[in-house]
């Protein structure tokens, strides 16, 4: 049998452009853009290439990425029939999916032609909804290969015993049918515009029973519906669970993750009287939700027992364990530490407990989603160093797509936290926070320079410009010494675990400064940072913003790490000092902003003091609107 390798990656180009098309395609709807070409197709106000508006650019990019996605569709088919005649698991679906285009293209004439009537709309997406499924499906089979002896590697017979997960498999099924129903609802309250026929959250217009009119009613069974599925959802993890658990409870958890998110942005877009981005976002992660339940039933449908450990009960941590792993919660203890302490120090008074409270979900949230892409990005390596081998992904309990989705679920729902409970650039500044952790360290230094921890580590220093920025929606100078702070400290404090497991990262070729310039250098280094360190930390200070509790403490705490710097410096090879070092760092960054929060609760002296300028907070305008 011929490979698969060209028919699987026109499948999944064709499925992450078909995802990309219907959440066009909502944006064409939420601006108002349908019309954007007047009545004329395939050209636009009867050119191909009009002047251009904004809601002219939109139907075309519309357009345009609607040819793209035939193109594949079409080259997916011709594949099909071509190399894969003799495979109906592959000549069909690709098939399905070339008739399905068919009538997609032919129903986008007539959405335009008869001016955008709700009905052939809704009919639009739900046909683009089964083409993605369809595409799905392609795609999950084109990972598989025919034996000699004419069975599918990777989908396994039926597993005998109490491990089996087919008896799931309707349970699935149904739960696809009620998510299909979420979104035909959903489309006829956003088409015939009924979104804020129910306000309000979770009742509707402060009562459990529908609205008396019509479309009224349809938004209270949307709601009625997606909550229903949730529940079928929960019951279904249980169900699968009980048998054994494996691939199909990790894909039906993730389907119930991306269910409850996808409730919190609905809950908020009511809340706040829709508004476009959070309409977009809402798209977004419907169709994520209908993606996961069209790979939950594949998974469930052809269970894989070689991929479920066989380890006894208990000696395998849960789904909920792994997610949390994923989210690395130690190091994000220390980043919210950074994050609120410094809302204490802006000069505007004491933070709202209701904005800290957003602060620290949305902090937790943003920087959860980015550790997660840092292991979906460096499961290679993981595998390669003791102390990472057990993590989710190395150890195949989760999967790259599971991971990756979870990270930008995370990244997605926090920044909208932040934007609309904190302020904009709150949210603008933790998501650069995420990016440059992402691609900077991550993807881009980690691998190739031994200054990796030095340049990407300032995505550890972003936390105190967000609660900063969330509490005044702005950056002052002292946001940025707080910046410096973080920045001068994570050398010393990350090196000295790169001097203990210096070994690890060699063997992983992961060019950490001892490995490439040897750990005396280093250490000279440490040194160096920390000298630059110390007087930093004597900044807020002077600037008046903190008195002498904070000076004093700031200074022993200097004092300390210093002296386990000098003390490092005079010792040959690596010690149990570098060990205590990196445990001090951490307890010094911790107890340093604690300082900051403690001398603003309880004020000292301060020669250099300025008075604070109280202004109304964030949380308060929210509330007031």
């Amino acid at each position: 049998m011929p490979s698969t390798r060209l028919y699987r990656i026109l499948a999944w180009s064709a499925v992450a452009l078909t995802f990309g098309l219907i959440v066009l395609g909502g944006v064409v709807r939420i601006t108002g853009s349908g019309m954007g070409c007047g009545e004329h197709w395939p050209l636009c106000k009867g050119e191909w290439f009009p002047p251009l508006d904004l809601p002219t650019m939109i139907e075309i990019g519309h357009r345009w990425a609607a040819a793209l996605v035939s193109i594949f569709v079409l080259a997916l088919a011709s594949v099909g029939w071509w190399r894969h005649r003799a495979e109906p698991r592959l000549r069909n679906p690709a098939t399905l999916a070339l008739v399905l285009l068919v009538v997609q293209v032919l129903l986008g004439p007539v959405i335009v032609k008869l001016g955008l009537p709700p009905e052939v709309v809704i009919v639009h997406l739900a046909n683009a909804m089964v083409l993605l499924a369809t595409l799905l499906v392609a795609g999950f089979r084109s990972g598989t290969e025919r034996r000699k002896d004419g069975k599918t590697e990777g989908l396994a017979d039926e597993p005998s015993g109490s491990g089996s997960v087919l008896p799931s498999f309707r349970p699935s099924v149904v739960a696809a049918g009620l998510g299909f129903i979420v979104v035909l609802l959903g489309a006829l309250v956003a088409n015939y515009h009924a979104g804020l026929l129910c306000q309000g959250f979770p009742l509707c217009n402060g009562s459990v029973l529908p609205p008396p009119t019509w479309f009224g009613a349809v938004h209270w069974m949307h709601r009625l519906a997606a909550l229903l599925f949730l529940g079928h959802m929960i019951g279904l993890a249980f169900g699968i669970r009980r048998r054994g658990g494996g691939p199909s409870l990790r894909a039906a958890m993730l389907t119930v993750l991306l269910t409850v998110v996808q409730i919190g942005i609905g809950a908020a877009m009511v809340l706040r009287l829709l508004p476009p981005e959070l309409r977009a976002l809402h798209l977004v992660m419907g169709t994520a939700v209908w993606a996961s339940l069209v790979r939950l039933v594949w998974i469930v449908r052809h269970p894989d027992p070689v991929r479920v450990d066989p380890a006894p009960a208990g000696s395998v941590p849960t789904i909920w364990a792994d997610l949390v792993t994923l989210t690395k919660p130690r190091i994000i203890s220390l980043l919210l530490v950074t994050t609120v302490f410094p809302m204490f120090i802006t000069g505007q008074g004491t933070p709202g407990f209701g904005l800290v409270c957003w602060v620290v979900l949305g902090g937790y949230l943003m920087a959860g989603g980015a550790n997660a892409i840092n292991m979906w990005f460096d499961r290679d390596i993981d595998d390669k160093m003791t102390r990472t081998r057990a993590r989710p992904l190395p150890s195949g309990r989760m999967s790259p797509v599971q991971v990756l989705a979870f990270g930008l679920t995370l990244g997605a729902a926090a920044f909208a936290i932040f934007y609309y409970f904190t302020t904009p650039l709150a949210a603008w500044l933790a998501l650069a926070g995420l990016l440059f952790y992402v691609f900077v360290y991550t993807i881009w230094l980690k691998r190739i320079s031994p200054q990796n921890i030095v340049i990407g580590g300032a995505a550890g220093a972003f936390p105190p410009l967000v609660g900063w920025a969330a509490m005044t929606g702005r950056l002052d100078l002292m946001a940025w010494y707080l910046f410096a702070i973080i920045f001068y400290w994570t050398p010393p404090h990350f090196w000295a675990l790169a001097l203990i497991k210096q070994g690890e990262y060699g063997k992983a070729g992961i060019p950490m400064m001892p490995v490439v310039k040897g750990e005396r250098s280093t250490k000279i280094q440490m040194l160096g940072y920390t000298i630059m360190l110390v007087p930093l930390t004597i900044l807020p200070w002077l600037a008046g913003r903190l008195g002498t509790l904070y000076l004093v403490t700031a200074v022993l705490l200097g004092a300390r790490l210093l002296w386990y710097c000098l003390r490092l410096l005079g010792e040959n090879g690596v010690t149990p000092t570098a060990w205590r070092m990196y445990k001090y760092s951490l307890l010094y960054l911790f107890l340093l902003f604690a300082a900051m929060g403690a001398d603003r609760i309880f004020p000292t002296a301060n020669p250099f003091h300025k008075p604070d300028v109280v202004v109304i907070q964030p949380s308060e305008i929210l509330h007031q609107h």
